[in-house]
């Protein structure tokens, strides 16, 4: 038996099993072009949800310091560094969502992919013109 159809067939059966099992619980299929962007989001969030625990922390020091310098300048080093995160996420949100969104136009628009194809150049070959 050939190795390559029985791969094949192995496929054919899982995505065919995925298919109905998707399908049976309500999820609709997705092209990696949809996937990505949800990924990308859900990460970002996360990441701006740490950086607004670490702002109230950074708070919360710079409260209960008493007036002591070193736990002062902590509490500002922390408050610093975590806006500067914040900047980078939000310019790397910014900065994906133009790349993903300009992929998906890409994708999904066939007359942008493939831009018209250069006119021929009139040549005329005649003798004359070859051999004054």
């Amino acid at each position: 038996m050939n190795v390559q159809k029985l791969i094949a067939a192995n496929i054919d059966v899982v995505t065919g099993g995925l298919n109905v099992t998707g399908d049976t619980a309500g999820f609709e299929k997705q092209s990696i072009t949809d996937l990505i962007p949800g990924i990308i989001q859900v990460i970002l969030g996360l990441l701006g949800i740490i950086t607004l625990c670490l702002a109230i922390y950074a708070g919360f020091l710079y409260l209960t310091s008493q007036g002591n310098k070193e736990t002062v300048e902590k509490a500002k080093k922390i408050l610093i560094y975590t806006a500067l995160g914040m900047v980078i996420i939000m310019a790397s949100y910014a900065i994906s969502s133009f790349l993903l969104g300009s992929l998906d136009n890409l994708f999904t628009n066939p007359e942008i992919t493939r831009p018209a194809p250069a006119p021929e150049p009139e040549i005329d070959m005649s003798e004359e013109d070859l051999f004054p």
